[in-house]
């Protein structure tokens, strides 16, 4: 049971619960873009790195959604998982 738990844990957050946060968060690290283009936007990035079967940026995007959705606003504002390499949403 408590492997199934840390499993669960572990996984990364959607681009729909990240981009959600970020507008609770009045929109900090999303440039003032409405939810669903944030979503649109990440959900791109992701595919992108699918199809360039580009597992290093993949991994630093999950990495960053991740952060992003763990972070307080006051962090995202601050830039805490600001990824210049990978930022495109």
């Amino acid at each position: 049971m408590f492997f199934v738990l840390a499993l669960l844990s572990a996984c990364t957050p959607s681009c729909e619960q990240v981009c959600d946060k970020l507008v609770d968060c009045d929109n900090d690290g999303t440039e003032r873009m409405p939810e669903a283009e944030c979503t649109e936007s990440c959900q791109s990035q992701q595919a992108l790195y699918d199809d360039w079967t580009d597992v290093q940026k993949r991994d630093a995007l999950d990495a960053e959604l991740s952060c992003l959705y763990n972070a307080t606003c006051e962090e995202v504002a601050n830039g805490t998982c600001y990824e210049a390499d990978i930022w495109a949403f």
